[in-house]
C-alpha cells in the first residue's frame, strides 16, 4: 500500500465522514486516491480558512451526538497550508479537537525554498497541540491515531500532520504490519488521569456545605465532557447558582431559575455582582481569562476557589485556588452528585441579594426590546435576537460570528438544546460564522441552524456561500448590518470621545451577492417586518440570507471596562449621563 492509502484508511478507521478543504499541487495524490475510493463526503471551501471553521463545525456540534466526528481539513503546501493559521490557532484557544493535513514538498527539496513550501510545523507548533511530519510511508498510519488520540485526549486541541508528497505516494514494505485495535500511542512524559482524587474532593465537599455565598462556574469544559446535565443536577442539589462564560452557555437551559447567564465584560449584572459578593467559588472547566475576570488583583478577594480543570497547567495561573481537582469534569460532577456528604442549603438571603441584581437593568431592557428601534428607526439587535429566540423557542443552533452582535446573541437568545451555541472565543475570529455553521449543519442535519453574523464579519468569508449553494445546505443566515464595525466603534464611544477610527463601513449590495450564489434574500428594516421574515426563512426549504438593517449607535451593556474590575461595571450609556470615560487602552 501506498502512505495515500494508509492515510485515508487510517480516517476511515477514525469514523470520519466529511473533509473540508482545498486541493493543489502537494496533496494530490491524496485527493486523487480519496475520488477513487469514495469512502468520505468532501467539500470543498472556497478558502482554506473556512475548511478549519467547518471542521470546528463539526467536532463541535457532532460531540453531543450519539455518534461523535472529529473534523478533518486539508490543503495543499504553502500558502494553502497558511491559510489554516488562523482557524487553527482558534481551535487551539478554544480547545477543540481538529486534525489539519497538509501537503508538503517532497523531501528531497524541503529546506530549498521550494516552489511553495513553507515550514509548516515551524508555524504551527506554538498554535495546536501536536505536529507531524512522518517522512516515511509506514508512519502515516501510526501518525493519524496518535493524531487522533492527542486531538481528543485530556484537553481537546487541533493537531497538524505535514506530509511530503513522496510519501504520499510511497509503497510501504511487504513485511509491513499495523493493528488499529491493539495500537497505543508511545507518549513520554504524558500522563493523563481524568478521574478525580478523594482528598480535594473531600476539601471541596467541606467548603461547599460551610459557603453562604456560593457560585458555580459552567466552562467549555462542561461542553466538552458532555456534563451539562450533570452541572444542572448539582446545581440543584446544591441549590447554588451558575454563571456562564461565553463558551458555557447553553450547557443548561438559559431560564433555568439557578442560571445568572453570562459572566465577564459583556456579562449580565446579577453574575457579575454574585462574583464580586461570593464567599466560593466553584469553577468547572474554565481558565478564567481576562474576558471572565477584569482586573485580576481585584478578583475573589473575599472568596474560596474550587477549580475543576483537566489541563493542570490552567491551575493557578490566573486565579489563585483553594482546592485544585485536576480532573475530567464529567467524572468530577458525577463523583459529587453521588457523595452522600454534600447538603442542600436553603441560602434564601443569597438567592434573594441575587434577585435585586436581576432587576438593576431588567427594566430597561425589557423596554429597549419591546421599543425595537434606536436612532433614525432602526432596528435594535437585541430585540431580533429575542424575536428570533421568540419564534425558535430557544431550541435551534446558533453560530455566532465575533462582534458586538455575538455579545447581544450571547445574551438574549434563550438556550433551551444543549450544546447549541458555537463562537470563536478566545481568538476571537471575524469570519468564523458561516463555514463553522456548515460544520454544525452537517454534523446536525435534522437540526436548525442560524449563522448570524455583522456586516463586517460576514464579508470575511461570505465567498463560502459558494459551498452552500453547491451543496445546497439548509442554513438559515442573518446578517446583522449596522455600516461598522459595532464592537469597536461601542469602545470608540466609550473611551475614545466618539473618534470612529477604522469602523465605518461601506459594504455591498448584499441581495445581489446572495442572488449571484442562487440563494434567496430579503432585506427588513421595520420593527413589523422581523417575526414574520424569521418564519419565512424558517418556512422555506434551503438556505436563506436575512439582512436587518441596525442602528449603528446601539451598545450591549453591562460593560467591564478593559483593565477593569467588576465595580467598575458600566450599567447605563455613560454619554447619555454626561460622564467623560475617554481613557487610553486597548481596543476590544
Amino acid at each position: 500500500m501506498t502512505g495515500k492509502q494508509l492515510l485515508l484508511k487510517a480516517l476511515k478507521e477514525r469514523g470520519v465522514k466529511y473533509i473540508f478543504g482545498y486541493t493543489g499541487g502537494a496533496i494530490m495524490p491524496v485527493f486523487d486516491e480519496m475520488e477513487k475510493i469514495e469512502d468520505f463526503k468532501f467539500v470543498m471551501s472556497r478558502h482554506e480558512q473556512g475548511a478549519v471553521f467547518m471542521s470546528q463545525g463539526v467536532s463541535r456540534a457532532s460531540l453531543s451526538t450519539s455518534a461523535p466526528q472529529i473534523g478533518v481539513c486539508m490543503s495543499t503546501s504553502g500558502p494553502g497550508a497558511m491559510n489554516l493559521v488562523t482557524g487553527i490557532a482558534d481551535a487551539h484557544m478554544d480547545s477543540i479537537p481538529i486534525v489539519a493535513i497538509t501537503g508538503q514538498v517532497a523531501t528531497g527539496v524541503i529546506a530549498t525554498d521550494a516552489f511553495q513550501e513553507s515550514d509548516v510545523v515551524g508555524v504551527m507548533m506554538p498554535i495546536c497541540k501536536q505536529t507531524y511530519m512522518p517522512l516515511h510511508a509506514d508512519e502515516i498510519e501510526k501518525t493519524i491515531h496518535e493524531g487522533f488520540y492527542v486531538a481528543t485526549t485530556g484537553r481537546s486541541g487541533p493537531i497538524v500532520i505535514d506530509i511530503p508528497k513522496d510519501v504520499q505516494n510511497a509503497q510501504v514494505g511487504e513485511d509491513y504490519q499495523f493493528d488499529p485495535v491493539s495500537f497505543r500511542p508511545h507518549l513520554p512524559g504524558y500522563f493523563y488521569s481524568p478521574t478525580p482524587e478523594r482528598e480535594p474532593l473531600q476539601r471541596a465537599i467541606e467548603l461547599i456545605n460551610k459557603s453562604e455565598r456560593p457560585v458555580m462556574f459552567c466552562g467549555h469544559g462542561v461542553i466538552n465532557s458532555n456534563a451539562g446535565q450533570l452541572l444542572q443536577s448539582f446545581a440543584e442539589k446544591v441549590n447554588i447558582p451558575v454563571a456562564f462564560t461565553l463558551h458555557g452557555l447553553s450547557a443548561m437551559p438559559a431560564d433555568h431559575p439557578l442560571s445568572l447567564g453570562m459572566m465577564g465584560m459583556h456579562g449580565t449584572v446579577e453574575a457579575n455582582r454574585a462574583i464580586l459578593e461570593s464567599d466560593l467559588l466553584i469553577s468547572f472547566g474554565m481558565r478564567f481569562d481576562d474576558r471572565v475576570t477584569g482586573k485580576l488583583n481585584e478578583y475573589a478577594q473575599n472568596a474560596d476557589v474550587i477549580h475543576v480543570e483537566i489541563d493542570p497547567s490552567e491551575i493557578d495561573k490566573n486565579v489563585r485556588t483553594s482546592v485544585a481537582i485536576k480532573a475530567d469534569v464529567y467524572r468530577t460532577l458525577h463523583v459529587l452528585l453521588d457523595d452522600p456528604m454534600v447538603t442542600y442549603k436553603p441560602r434564601r438571603r443569597w438567592l434573594e441579594k441575587i434577585d435585586g441584581f436581576r432587576s438593576v437593568m431588567a427594566e430597561d431592557l425589557a423596554a429597549e426590546i419591546a421599543h425595537g428601534v434606536g436612532v433614525d428607526n432602526k432596528l435594535l439587535m437585541k430585540t431580533i435576537i429575542h424575536q428570533l429566540s421568540e419564534v425558535t423557542q430557544g431550541r435551534d443552533l446558533i453560530v455566532s460570528d465575533v462582534g458586538q452582535h455575538q455579545m447581544m446573541a450571547a445574551r438574549f437568545y434563550n438556550y433551551q438544546t444543549n450544546n447549541s451555541w458555537y463562537a470563536s472565543g478566545g481568538a476571537g475570529t471575524m469570519g468564523c460564522s458561516l463555514p463553522m455553521a456548515v460544520g454544525v449543519k452537517l454534523a446536525r442535519p435534522d437540526e436548525r441552524v442560524w449563522s448570524i453574523s455583522g456586516d463586517g464579519g460576514f464579508q470575511m468569508n461570505a465567498q463560502e456561500l459558494g459551498t452552500i449553494m453547491e451543496h445546497n445546505i439548509d442554513l438559515k443566515i442573518i446578517i446583522l448590518n449596522n455600516g461598522y464595525l459595532g464592537m469597536v466603534r461601542q469602545w470608540q464611544t466609550f473611551f475614545f470621545d466618539g473618534c470612529y477610527a477604522g469602523t465605518p463601513m461601506q459594504s455591498p449590495d448584499f441581495k445581489l451577492l446572495s442572488q449571484a450564489y442562487g440563494i434567496p434574500h430579503r432585506k427588513i428594516e421595520n420593527l413589523e417586518d422581523v417575526t414574520p421574515a424569521l418564519q419565512e426563512a424558517i418556512d422555506h426549504k434551503g438556505p436563506m440570507v436575512l439582512e436587518f438593517i441596525c442602528d449603528p449607535a446601539e451598545v450591549i451593556l453591562p460593560m467591564v471596562p478593559s483593565g477593569g474590575g467588576f465595580e467598575d461595571m458600566i450599567v447605563s450609556h455613560p454619554q447619555r449621563n454626561g460622564e467623560d470615560m475617554t481613557e487610553e487602552g486597548d481596543v476590544a
